[in-house]
């Protein structure tokens, strides 16, 4: 606290003056006084609100700091101090000092753990201090500003809930500033999320390689990416996820690998064909059916892969389990 007070301090004739300008949790607002030379009698009356706090110090050596202080409420951030000081030598000083304070807790984000939650349309961070409310501005494609409001929070410390509006497809970036008190905190997050539409690569029984007939239907989806990256590329940075599926026919163990081994063909052909935008894959198997069925059934809908982008890995009700995707 010592450099702050020293930073907020001013004198006037032989006294320096200092305050607490944020007293944490539990501590007082005060004023600090310190003469460069012995004072005989010092009397502070502090104006704070609609009471006066009266304090009386005799005998107070020069260079040696008194502390005043009075009860705190936070709904009280200001106060005005009348010091007279009586010096040793018989004369004397007097002074209005008029102080500021705020009861701000420090405010910080932690982003390490922060999901999207698309159908309730909310993002979840966490905060090391309550929150009052957030300012949110969600930006679509190209950087245009689709909404713009402040909401009530009233959450935290710890994880809180912040609403946004519109779909996952909309919304590209949400920039969100947290209020605490006198203390705020800024981030942006995006929350975007697209599925794109494409014909399934079709592979031979148990096979992963990419047969040259089924290519044309790989470069119908390398231009439909170009354009994602040309919409949405100056917004957030692109990222590519590959989920490979089967259906349930065959050893469900052998079945994920087997998918796994696809999505990463499909990924691979992708880089090499010219996306240069990070790619991740993973291997599903039968975990990720698109047409229920019980084990065995050779359903040729779930033996399919899917081509996702966002600038995080699919979020919370996206239908999408959270995995730990391989960068290729």
């Amino acid at each position: 606290m010592l450099p702050l007070i020293l930073a907020l301090s001013a004198h006037a004739g032989d006294l320096s003056f200092g305050y607490v300008p944020s007293p944490a949790p539990g501590e007082n607002p005060a004023i600090l006084i310190t003469p460069v030379r012995e004072v005989k009698h010092l009397w502070v009356d502090c104006e704070v609100g609609s009471e006066t706090h009266s304090f009386e110090q005799s005998g107070l050596p020069a260079d040696v700091e008194a502390r005043f202080e009075w009860p705190r409420d936070t709904a009280i951030t200001e106060a005005r101090c009348a010091i007279i000081a009586d010096f040793a030598d018989s004369a004397r000083e007097e002074v209005v000092v008029p102080i500021q304070y705020s009861y701000a807790t420090p405010l910080s984000v932690d982003l390490s753990g922060a999901s999207a939650n698309v159908k309730a349309r909310t993002l979840t961070v966490k905060v090391t201090a309550p929150v009052d409310r957030a300012d949110v501005i969600a930006y679509g494609a190209r950087k245009k500003v689709l909404d713009k409001r402040s909401v009530d929070i009233q959450d935290g410390p710890g994880d809180i809930d912040v609403p946004w509006v519109g779909s996952a497809a909309e919304v590209v970036l949400l920039d969100v500033t947290l209020h605490s008190g006198g203390a705020w905190a800024g981030f942006t997050y995006s929350p975007w999320f697209l599925d794109i539409p494409h014909d399934d690569v079709l592979f031979e029984s148990n096979q992963h390689v990419i047969r040259p007939e089924e290519e044309p239907k790989l470069m119908a989806t390398l231009e439909k990416l170009a354009e994602v990256v040309d919409q949405y590329g100056s917004v957030v940075p692109v990222k590519l996820y590959v989920a490979g599926c089967t259906d349930t026919v065959g050893d469900s163990g052998h079945n994920k690998e087997l998918s796994r081994r696809r999505a990463r063909a499909i990924a691979s052909w992708l880089r090499e064909h010219g996306f240069s935008a990070p790619i991740y894959y993973w291997g599903f198997g039968e975990g990720l059916l698109a047409v229920p069925t019980g084990d065995g059934v050779d359903e040729a809908r779930n033996r399919r892969a899917l081509y996702m982008v966002g600038a995080n890995p699919p979020p919370t009700g996206s239908g999408i389990p959270g995995v730990g995707w391989v960068k290729l």
